[in-house]
């Protein structure tokens, strides 16, 4: 008799493979997501309601406020934590609840937020004066770093998830089952990591050639997705326990990709360089990497997709991008990175 597990388990497995055949064909409608006052913006994660988060302020981060985004409400300025005056929102759960990181009047530390209330500031590891979050799965357990090493917090609890061997470590991610990924230093570089609870920090090593990694987001299945840097630049992976790690490559005429978000049916969004500069890709393993811009048929005039972040399961993106009315798909858009990109819009695209 088969479990409800393997049931589940079946039916992702179809839907992907549904998914890969269709992928050329898949098509989105786009949803501009605004900004707070000062008009630029970067978003970070969607969950399954279509629901938002990020941060808005002035290009380059100046004035930086989290924001909460809902198609009902429109985009909602969290503020921060008392005596701070800058916060972003880094990941949401299904609940709606948000995590990320505030200054106060004590430095840098990692919130959580959730409806009806103030950010809330997560306890710190003995020690330490400064935390970041970046990550929360269904059941609240949040994803992050304090001082200087990878930390998971479950309610009042902060656990230390070491390092591989060096000083520093950061938790980038982490799924239902409390699997968590990130970067840590090694005597080689640093690297990307895979724990779990029980076990200890494993290390998923680099593609071929490279010289270190980082992981950035873990659906689950545990199957893993980030970049790895060497010589040649830097290259999205796809990492599974069977598989190990393989690269996801690059958009024509670029020299560099980074794969941010992946869902539970292992569609694949990020960042890649092209000829015509950085954009915005969905990958599907079995295929070749694609512009996201090219699956929206009403791409607005003037706007550039840049770069994606997150996609749930149903197929939304959020993604960021530029308007310039000077512009359009098949212009060359030079950026800087998906940190420093100069003034930044943010869009959810749904599957149409």
């Amino acid at each position: 008799m088969i479990n409800m597990n393997s049931k589940i388990v079946l039916l992702l497995t179809i839907l992907a493979l549904l998914l890969a055949v269709g992928a050329a064909g898949q098509t989105y409608s786009i949803t501009d997501l605004g900004t707070l006052h000062p008009g630029s913006a970067r978003v970070h994660d969607v969950n399954s309601t279509g629901q938002a988060v990020g941060a808005s302020g002035h290009p380059h981060g100046s004035d930086t406020h989290a924001f909460f985004w809902t198609r009902a409400g429109g985009m909602r300025d969290l503020g921060f934590l008392p005596g701070g005056d800058y916060s972003v929102a880094s990941a949401i759960n299904d609940a709606g609840q948000v995590v990320g990181t505030s200054n106060s009047h004590h430095g840098m530390h990692a919130f959580t937020w959730s409806s009806g209330k103030s950010l809330t500031q997560l306890p710190l590891l003995s020690g330490t004066n400064s935390s970041t979050a970046y990550g929360i799965n269904r059941s609240g357990q949040i994803a992050g770093a304090s001082g200087g090493h990878a930390v998971v917090w479950s309610g009042n609890t902060v656990t230390d998830l070491g390092t591989l061997g060096g000083s520093w470590s950061e938790a980038h991610s982490i799924n239902s089952a409390g699997a968590v990924v990130g970067v840590a230093d090694t005597t080689a570089g640093t690297r990307a990591f895979l724990w779990t609870p029980g076990a200890s920090m494993q290390e998923l090593g680099t593609l071929p050639g490279d010289t270190s990694s980082r992981a950035n987001r873990i659906n689950d299945q545990g199957a893993v997705v980030g970049a790895s840097e060497g010589r040649r630049g830097i290259q999205a992976f796809f990492w599974t326990s069977k598989s190990g790690m393989q690269g996801i490559g690059v958009l024509q005429g670029g020299g560099y990709s980074e794969a941010f978000g992946i869902n539970n049916l292992g569609q694949v969004v990020g960042q890649s360089g092209s000829s015509l500069g950085t954009r915005a890709f969905l990958w599907i393993p079995g295929n070749s990497i694609v512009d996201l811009n090219d699956l929206v048929p009403d791409l607005p005039a003037g706007t550039i997709l840049t770069g994606a972040f997150s996609i749930n399961d149903s197929g939304q993106i959020v993604a960021f991008g530029i308007i310039n009315p000077k512009l359009n798909k098949n212009h060359a858009a030079s950026m800087d990175d998906h940190l420093h990109s100069g003034p930044t819009r943010v869009f959810l695209l749904t599957p149409k």
